[in-house]
């Protein structure tokens, strides 16, 4: 089950951290260092995730492809 979330999850953090970042560095108030950072943020835990799921899925298709070799 968690695999078929990571990559929904992973897309939606690095749209929300694109959107936090553009819209931190586009304009100039008081809440743009915390839009910039946050978005840093889920831009990374995005990028974490996607990676995180990327390399079980070649795992789990390595261990499959040697058991079916056999």
């Amino acid at each position: 089950m968690r695999d078929t979330m990571v990559p929904l999850l992973a897309c939606l953090f690095l749209i929300a951290g694109a959107l936090l970042l553009y819209d931190g560095f586009s304009t100039s108030d008081l809440s743009q260092t915390a839009k910039v950072i946050g978005g840093a943020v889920f831009l990374a835990l995005g990028l974490v995730s996607l990676w995180l799921g990327v390399k079980n899925w070649w795992k789990w298709r390595t261990v499959y492809n040697e058991s079916r070799n056999e």
